[in-house]
């Protein structure tokens, strides 16, 4: 593996959002390729919220929390 890669430590989060609002998160994050990667954590059938743990690169991270500024406006969720 790239020595560069493995020694770059990558800025953690975790989102919690209403589950009506994770695709639209989902697509705003993959329309924006590059900036991150995420997955959404393990729930529960007929759970109400989603929590996606996201991976941004710390070139990227200002970009990042700008982007979750402008969704602020549009979609509901907290940084846990």
């Amino acid at each position: 593996m790239n020595t560069y890669l493995e020694n770059k430590k990558l800025n953690y989060y975790v989102l919690e959002m209403p589950k009506e609002d994770s695709s639209f998160f989902y697509f705003t994050l993959e329309s924006n390729e590059g900036i991150c990667f995420y997955s959404t954590l393990d729930f529960e059938k007929g759970e109400k919220t989603r929590k996606v743990e996201v991976h941004v690169p710390p070139e990227w991270n200002h970009s990042f929390l700008s982007l979750l500024e402008h969704l602020s406006k549009t979609i509901s969720f907290k940084i846990l």
